[in-house]
């Protein structure tokens, strides 16, 4: 019995293990990826931050006879960006903040120095690996579309404006809340949001203040036909649970866990009750290989220890007590004669 523990717990450290290792890996790949794709990025940011210097001192330096750019390859592409600078980059985990900002929110641009601050728009899409938002009209760039996008598709124009995401941390939500004043309607910036019980509120109002979130538009109108299924019978309760029977039969073990698998630990009856006889028996073959190898000094010892086991917890009689309290008697007698000798000499 204690074998089959010992080989379950084994094999479970084991799997437990290479899932780390593997988790490791792939940490370790994603992480890789995600710095070669930020240094392409930023390649890509510093090579046009360069061609823009040297196209303004051109400017600043020739005048009317600068060269034109917008000419040639980049007749219709020129100030389009690519789309790997689109969209951010994803976060490790223990970076990422729950903004509690969903798809359909209102929100506003407060980041310093963006150029759509102040602007108010509709969240189209919330990125939460990369922390950011697509905002409905604002941030809008032109965008670079490769030749081989462009196959298959019926608008063949090089360029494409669309919103670029912007950072989660840059925008605030914006509800319409009662203005005591007016008694109106009006639009309020909200700093921080909370979730609690399920529902957003505004962080650091007693009392607290819901804001609703905004229904899921799922674009796909489910229609009823003759075959389908009532709701009255997919409702109806047809099996209730008691204490008297078990939820499901034991032979499901076997179908949801291999009968034979190293990772199991629920084994039928008969089973288990067969490996503790094995295991008392490997106990009794050992006792008595012990005992096969014992010196007749070794041997005269566990004679008298199983005379002492068999006879049992000695009984105290009515002599024994008897015999406990004259020696009792006896011992306190001398103790108290050395307490009066210690006394007298001090």
């Amino acid at each position: 019995m204690q074998k089959l523990l010992r080989r379950t717990a084994q094999a479970k450290v084991q799997a437990a293990r290479k899932i780390e290792i593997q988790r490791s890996k792939r940490r370790s790949e994603n992480r890789k990826l995600r710095n070669n794709e930020e240094h392409v990025r930023s390649q890509e940011v510093r090579a046009n931050v360069l061609a823009a210097r040297t196209a303004r001192r051109q400017d600043w330096l020739l005048g009317p006879l600068a060269p034109r750019r917008d000419v040639g390859e980049k007749k219709e592409t020129y100030g389009a960006i690519s789309g790997r600078q689109l969209r951010g980059m994803d976060k490790p985990k223990e970076e990422r903040r729950k903004w509690r900002i969903v798809s359909g929110d209102r929100v506003v641009v407060v980041e310093e120095g963006h150029r759509e601050r102040g602007k108010i728009g509709k969240v189209q899409e919330v990125r939460k690996e990369a922390q950011e938002c697509v905002v409905e009209g604002l941030n809008l760039v032109d965008v670079a579309i490769p030749a081989y996008m462009q196959m298959g598709q019926s608008d063949k124009r090089p360029v494409a404006t669309v919103a670029r995401p912007i950072p989660l941390s840059s925008v605030r939500l914006v509800h319409p809340l009662p203005d005591p004043r007016t008694g109106g309607l009006r639009d309020v910036v909200i700093k921080e949001l909370e979730f609690k019980y399920g529902r957003r509120y505004i962080a650091g109002l007693t009392p607290r203040i819901w804001i609703p979130t905004p229904p899921r538009n799922r674009g796909v109108e489910l229609e009823d036909h003759d075959i389908d299924t009532l709701r009255i019978d997919v409702e109806k309760r047809t099996w209730v649970p008691t204490l008297l029977h078990e939820p499901m039969p034991g032979s499901v073990i076997d179908e949801l866990r291999n009968k034979y698998s190293k990772f199991r630990d629920r084994h039928d009856r008969d089973y288990l009750e067969k490996l503790e006889k094995e295991d008392e028996k490997a106990v009794e073959k050992k006792r008595w290989g012990e005992l096969s190898m014992m010196t007749p000094l070794q041997e005269m010892h566990a004679k008298r220890q199983a005379e002492r086991q068999a006879k049992g917890a000695p009984e105290l009689g009515p002599e024994m007590l008897a015999r406990i309290g004259e020696v009792m008697a006896r011992n306190k007698k001398e103790v108290m004669e050395k307490d009066k000798t210690v006394i007298q000499q001090m």
